[in-house]
């Protein structure tokens, strides 16, 4: 009797003493330009796959649900030019209300799984179009709708909003409570973009994309700093080959590639220590983040 005891007193210390852990997954699929049902359907097999190597919460790259489809706008052209119009409002055919019926059809998945999910779309809100990604609980509900900040031209010829805001969540993931917050692909190159997040309290912020350009080894230290000068996971997620280059990755606080796929399609799988991300943010002398910023002195910013 003293022995089961003490063993249970062992196992209920070590409970005690356990890291805060999120297991993530990250959704590298292939992905087809303005083919909904396609895309779908390869999002839900690889959040399959990731729930079943033990995700609490997945991400889908940029405007997953459509492929990412976006008009040619080489230097010169005008956006009232009729084959860019007529491009447009087949892009903007296929955008969706939030919830509507591909929120419908996630949340169903999100309920048999028990998962969280942040998944990209071309959103249709009353009449206008945005670049969101969706955050949802695994009850189903929406929990929140970031919408992409900053956009190039060509994504405003293709017919897409700007977003006006970095919005935090805050989230339970497998009993673990932390804050969250998106970023989508271009928004990385404006340093703002994950500040705000961190300021917001994110320790997780997913930076879902679709481009090749973020597979360059420059663009790549790019997302490693911004993980680094905030002290934040920062989860990177792509499109496979052939309709993009993969190369998904999980940073850590550090700025560290904690691990990376390859450019073929597939499932990155891995956990976040939030205990250890908590004590580098509370330590004594801290280089990086909140503690030693002087927004009083920064005061070109926001005019």
């Amino acid at each position: 009797m003293k022995s089961r005891f003490f063993a249970s007193l062992l196992l209920l210390c070590s409970a005690a003493g356990a890291d805060d852990m999120v297991r993530v997954g990250l959704i590298q699929m292939n992905g087809k330009p303005l083919d909904k049902e396609y895309n779908v359907a390869q999002a839900e097999r690889w959040i399959r796959e990731a729930a079943r190597r033990g995700a609490k919460i997945v991400c889908t790259p940029e405007v997953a649900v459509q492929g990412y489809p976006r008009v040619s706008f080489p230097p010169g052209s005008s956006m009232d030019d009729p084959k860019i119009v007529a491009e447009r409002e087949k892009i903007f055919a296929q955008a969706e209300p939030i919830p509507g019926p591909v929120t419908n059809r996630f949340a169903q998945l999100a309920r048999e799984l028990g998962l969280w999910m942040v998944f990209g779309m071309d959103e249709n809100r009353n009449g206008k179009m945005f670049n969101s990604a969706v955050l949802m609980s695994p009850q189903g509900d929406v929990k929140g709708v970031y919408s992409k900040v900053h956009l190039q031209n060509w994504m405003v010829a293709s017919g897409v909003n700007h977003g006006t805001e970095f919005p935090v969540w805050e989230i339970e993931v497998g009993g673990v409570k932390t804050k969250a917050g998106i970023q989508i692909c271009y928004d990385v190159q404006h340093p703002e973009s994950t500040r705000e997040l961190m300021l917001g309290g994110a320790e997780i912020v997913f930076n879902p994309y679709c481009t090749g350009d973020f597979s360059r080894p420059l663009l790549v230290h790019l997302f490693q700093t911004r993980a680094l000068e905030n002290r934040v996971y920062l989860l990177r997620v792509n499109f496979a080959e052939p309709r993009n280059t993969g190369t998904s990755s999980i940073i850590d606080f550090e700025g560290a590639t904690q691990d990376e796929l390859d450019r073929s399609e597939g499932v990155l799988v891995g956990d976040l220590n939030l205990t250890a991300l908590r004590k580098v943010r509370a330590t004594w002398n801290p280089v990086y983040g909140a503690p030693y910023r002087r927004p009083d002195a920064y005061k070109r910013l926001g005019k």
